[in-house]
């Protein structure tokens, strides 16, 4: 077995891309050893509580709409 180490980017459609000095490998059966790096820029921040408030608007603040659900509430 060899192994090779380079540096590439993964695309979006999934893809890594070899530098043209590994032509000889294509094709062949390979293990992929994938390392990223520790601080990822894409990670999504998580939600706080809160953080919604004020976006919302009430309308109208009444409970004649709950009446079409009698029937399921004991």
């Amino acid at each position: 077995m060899k192994a090779i180490e380079f540096e590439t980017i993964i695309d979006k459609n999934g893809h890594i891309c070899l530098p043209d000095t590994f032509q000889y490998a294509y094709g062949k059966f390979a293990r992929l050893v994938v390392v990223l790096p520790e601080e990822d820029v894409h990670r999504k921040k998580r939600r706080q509580p809160g953080s919604a408030k004020g976006l919302l608007h009430i309308v109208s603040e009444d409970d004649s709409h709950l009446d079409d659900f009698g029937e399921y509430m004991p």
